[in-house]
């Protein structure tokens, strides 16, 4: 299925009806759209299972429908998180149908989508949502006020910053007065900013829906930032995406976890960004190339940016592989309260990754 999920299907949807599968969490992992990078992560997908499995439930009880039916047990089918004595990788969901926007003249079009507005049935909205409530360091935002200012464009600097409520240049670690939303789009090679207006042409929702998933998207981001303080986590950031089912708007695919928010404990990174700083402090050739693909592909319209990089990534350090899988599992265990991986408190683990910290 992906980079970092595997997908079995059980049942294929239909035009007319959603299908079912199971979600498959490996320990691989991706970071700036990669895609595999070399080295697993010990605990990760059962880590990111877990967290992914409970958020659902509770959200669930919360009335957010959602694509989830429950994490896999073998003979016993979909069981709830609360039935489990070990962590799970994989669960079972439901699976719409995928419709992909086509690559015509070195731009992605979305046309197709305006025939299936209104129509019953299933598909998975080709938009990913993204909510800041803050901007910690790693943070796009800070590329997009670097540039701003390498073109001198004070106008337009000064209109993204009004955009987030701010009047000051932010420092990383601060948080907006209050959250923003933006839409990207999912399909595409590379996750590509688009306004509410374009997000709408692309979804092949009508307006009703697409008004319900803006309030959706709010009570999850909601729910997640409030579990997250509940256990002295900040949740700066996160993503999740939605698919519809004979007009119900659902969440889909996972939300809530170290790969789809960026957490922060103490000041120090609890996610998937940890890994990223690591990759720009101790290999910036490779990341620099990443990004100078990525730009130099969307200015001559090429579809693989990758073809564009010459070098690969290099493995990390062993025992820092060993101690970010083990901070994967604690925070599991603290966020959902379900205690299934015999690993340490988080603060322990976070002191020995330190000195990793302190290169990245």
């Amino acid at each position: 299925m992906g980079s970092v999920k595997d997908l079995t299907i059980t049942t294929e949807p239909t035009e007319a009806y959603f299908g079912e599968g199971i979600f498959e969490f490996s320990d691989r992992f991706s970071v700036f759209d990669w895609g595999a990078m070399p080295d697993e992560i010990p605990h990760k997908g059962a880590a990111l299972c877990m967290m992914a499995a409970w958020n659902f439930e509770e959200l669930e009880k919360r009335g957010i429908p959602t694509h989830y039916f429950g994490v896999e047990s073998g003979w016993q089918g979909a069981i709830t998180t609360e039935d489990l004595d070990k962590p799970s990788d994989a669960m079972v969901v439901m699976i719409a149908n995928v419709y992909r926007p086509e690559f015509i003249d070195g731009k992605w079009n979305y046309d197709r989508f305006g025939g299936i507005k209104g129509r019953s049935g299933n598909f998975v909205v080709p938009l990913e949502v993204i909510y800041r409530n803050g901007a910690p360091k790693g943070s796009s935002l800070f590329r997009k006020i670097d540039k701003f200012r390498d073109k001198g464009d004070e106008e337009g600097l000064e209109k993204l910053l009004t955009s987030l409520g701010l009047s000051d240049v932010p420092e990383p670690g601060d948080m907006f007065p209050e959250r923003v939303y933006d839409f990207t789009t999912k399909f595409e090679k590379i996750d590509r900013p688009v306004s509410d207006k374009e997000a709408f042409y692309m979804s092949g929702l009508t307006e009703d829906q697409f008004e319900r998933l803006i309030g959706m998207r709010r009570s999850v981001a909601d729910f997640i930032g409030s579990r997250a303080g509940e256990v002295g986590l900040v949740d700066y950031d996160g993503k999740f995406e939605f698919i519809i089912d004979d007009g119900e708007i659902r969440l889909a695919d996972v939300a809530g976890t170290p790969d789809e928010n960026r957490f922060m404990l103490n000041g120090r990174q609890v996610s998937k960004e940890f890994l990223r700083q690591v990759y720009k402090s101790t290999q910036p050739a490779w990341y620099v190339a990443v990004e100078r693909a990525k730009e130099e592909a969307e200015s001559r319209g090429i579809k693989n940016w990758k073809s564009l990089v010459s070098s690969q990534p290099a493995h990390l350090d062993p025992r820092l592989v060993e101690l970010v899988g083990e901070m994967y599992a604690s925070v599991s265990d603290r966020y959902t309260g379900l205690n299934l991986f015999d690993v340490r408190p988080l603060e322990e683990v976070m002191d020995d990754l330190e000195p990793f910290r302190a290169v990245a």
